[in-house]
Order: C-alpha cells, then structure tokens, then sequence
C-alpha cells in the first residue's frame, strides 16, 4: 500500500504524495521539485494566480473559465506538519492504484508544441509553481472534483460528481481510508 493525502485549503483540496514513491516515468514533472512531498491542486488559472480571490473571479470561474493550471508544491515535512492546522486525510491505495493516479496527474499538464509543460507562474507556498493545465473549471466541475477524480482514479470507490464541495471531497477520501 501506498499513501495518498488529501489536503483542505477551505474551499477545495489538494492531494500530496511522497515523492519517493512517484515513478518519474509515469510522472516526470515531479523531478522538477526534488523535495519529500508534493502536492497537487487544480482549478481556474485566473482566481488560482491572482493575488486576491474576488467574489467575480469566483463567478467567472465557476461559469466562463477560460484556462486552468495546476497548483504542484514541493516540501519535505510530512503533509500533516507542513498543512499543520489544515484537514489532512491519509489513504491508503493500492500500488497499481498509486500508479494510475502519477498518471492522472501528469496527463493533467497542459504541454507546449514540443510536449512540454509550461511553468505560468511561482506558486503560493512551499517551493510551488504554477503550470499550464488541461480541461476548464466549471461551478460543477471544480477542483475539489478533479482531487475527487484522482482518488478514484486510484482505486478509491468514490462518485467525482458529488464532490463539489472540499467537505465533500473530505468525506469521500475518509470513507476510502476506511
């Protein structure tokens, strides 16, 4: 088995994972922060690089996205000491599921014209950054859903759709830990 954390930031979650456990073949964007730990997030790039989040960024990513990016930080304290005062739920997957999920995330990175991925901005805690991602955040199709995803991309036996909210997204990896 290996471990998978989902981490709340209050409105939506990311999921970390020891990066001595990532296959860089599978997901080779993780040698690019060579720390213990690294956490994944997604969403709308115009609220995530703000420096404010707003109540209109907020609308106009829930309901016209033009663009998302992933959020990857790269640290050395376990998750539950670096988001110390944060919700952080262990589970434990599968090493085939653990796989699929290295996957997920590097199929989720936007690539250039030579099949690389492009770095948009530092990210916001950590040694972050911010990269160009695929698909569009939507007010039903948000980044609690993405984590969501990724967790039953992983084995866990979980409904994505009904992950909206970071509470639920919780919800859905503590039923999986069980």
């Amino acid at each position: 088995m290996t471990s998978v954390y989902l981490v709340s930031h209050g409105w939506h979650v990311g999921i970390a994972v020891a990066r001595a456990d990532v296959p860089t073949a599978l997901w080779p964007e993780s040698a690019d922060l060579p720390f213990g730990f690294l956490e994944v997030g997604w969403g709308d790039a115009g609220f995530y690089l703000a420096p404010r989040g707003t109540i209109g960024l907020a609308l106009k990513a829930a309901l016209g996205s033009e663009s998302s990016v992933l959020h990857v930080a790269g640290f050395d304290p376990p998750p539950a000491v670096f988001f110390r005062g944060s919700t952080v739920v262990e589970v434990p997957v599968s090493r085939e599921g653990f796989e699929a999920l290295c996957r997920f995330i590097h199929a989720a990175y936007e690539r250039d014209e030579r099949g690389r991925p492009t770095v948009v901005a530092p990210g916001l805690y950590g040694h972050a950054r911010f990269y160009r991602a695929v698909g569009r955040y939507r007010l039903f199709d948000n980044s609690n859903n993405w984590a969501a995803r990724a967790l039953a991309v992983a084995g866990c036996g979980n409904d994505p759709a009904q992950a909206t909210t970071a509470g639920a997204a919780l919800d859905a990896a503590r039923a999986c830990a069980r």
